[in-house]
């Protein structure tokens, strides 16, 4: 070794070279990170967010279009009428037995304000509560029941009511599920033979 020399083993330069490898970041160099994952989550979420919300609003869409379609199923085989009850201010779907011998098949006044006098059906928010298997079913955030239209009139609160009958058919109505970014699908339920029929909504 020359005079003067620094042996590699000598521990101070093993030190250095330690640190030198291993050196950690610097404020600066943490800042500018966390501004470009700030910059990066801020152009990337929002264009997330809108292709999720619609995928909400279509699987609720489907959702309620098999809820219907069972409903109609349970009463021709049970030969029962049964009841399809969209609670807007809740923003749920409830299917219960219906409690109302007065209406009939091709009744017009389902939904209007004397019928839902009468025939008070409030759904139970226990669903430990539900002997009969019949199922709420809550919408998801961001997803909302928007209309309802019968052949009484339009209903954008409150209750709406689709009764199915034992023969197949129903009181008939048109539902609106919409979201926060104005996608919309429409329930069509036929009042002749029941059947149901999921429409998106365009232009």
């Amino acid at each position: 070794m020359r005079a003067g020399q620094i042996s590699d083993n000598n521990p101070s330069v093993l030190f250095f070279r330690h640190r030198r490898r291993h050196r950690g970041f610097t404020l600066l160099e943490l800042i500018v990170v966390l501004v470009i994952i700030g910059l990066m989550s801020a152009l990337v979420v929002p264009k997330l967010a809108g292709p999720m919300s619609n995928l909400d609003l279509k699987t609720a869409s489907k959702k309620i279009s098999a809820s219907l379609r069972y409903v109609r199923s349970r009463a021709a085989s049970e030969k029962t009428t049964y009841v399809a009850l969209f609670d807007f201010d809740k923003n749920r779907l409830v299917m219960i037995h219906s409690t109302t011998p007065p209406l009939v098949k091709g009744d017009l006044n389902v939904n209007n304000g004397e019928t839902l006098d009468k025939t008070p059906i409030e759904p139970p928010d226990n669903e430990q509560n539900r002997p009969d298997g019949l199922k709420t079913y809550n919408l998801p955030d961001g997803v909302k029941l928007a209309k309802g239209v019968s052949r009484g009139g339009d209903i954008q609160s409150g209750l709406f009511r689709i009764f199915f009958f034992p023969s197949g058919g129903s009181s008939g109505g048109e539902i609106t599920v919409a979201n926060e970014r104005g996608r919309q699908y429409k329930i069509n339920v036929d009042f002749i033979t029941g059947t149901v029929q999921l429409l998106e909504v365009t232009g």
